[in-house]
């Protein structure tokens, strides 16, 4: 049987005190383009040297794991890989029916628009792995309703689960 891993990114708070951000259009599309154009090409996460990987494909449930999460952290005021009721990454896309092989999550908050969450979690090198992980195959991503909030599920499905 093969081992399931789940990879929690570091995160990176680049939120100003006091102000307050406006949910804006948001392009999910425009995240998976910009971070499979970050994939083509071999990088450095810190020190940590990676190849390219092949682009990863958009999936629903993993979008949807991530609003809702996305919408929990902004509703309590939070910025955590925890969630609900102390819930997991891996507890959350399972709620959304995704069988997984490997999942892992970055977060980020206070970011204006697509390039700039995309450009912040390149420059972090746990968000960087993660993103240039070449297990995961397919993501989903979201902003939290008012738009301070972004979280991003990669996965990789699990044999034979028609995702």
């Amino acid at each position: 049987m093969a081992k399931k891993s789940v990879f929690i990114g570091l995160y990176l708070v680049f939120v100003l005190l006091g102000a307050s951000i406006q949910a804006q259009s948001f392009s999910p599309r425009l995240i998976l383009k910009e971070v499979n154009a970050r994939r083509a090409q071999a990088c450095s996460c810190g020190e940590q040297q990676m190849t390219a990987v092949p682009p990863l494909v958009w999936n629903e449930r993993l979008a949807r794991a991530a609003q809702k999460h996305a919408d929990f952290l902004e509703s309590r005021e939070r910025f955590s890989h925890t969630g609900r009721r102390g819930s997991t990454v891996a507890q959350r896309v399972e709620a959304e029916g995704y069988q997984w092989m490997g999942v892992g999550e970055n977060i980020a908050g206070g970011q204006e628009d697509e390039a700039e969450v995309v450009a912040g979690w390149m420059g972090s090198p746990g968000h960087c792995a993660n993103i240039m992980n070449g297990e995961f195959t397919e993501m989903g991503v979201a902003r939290s309703k008012k738009g301070s909030i972004w979280v991003q599920v990669l996965g990789r499905p699990a044999a034979g689960s028609g995702k």
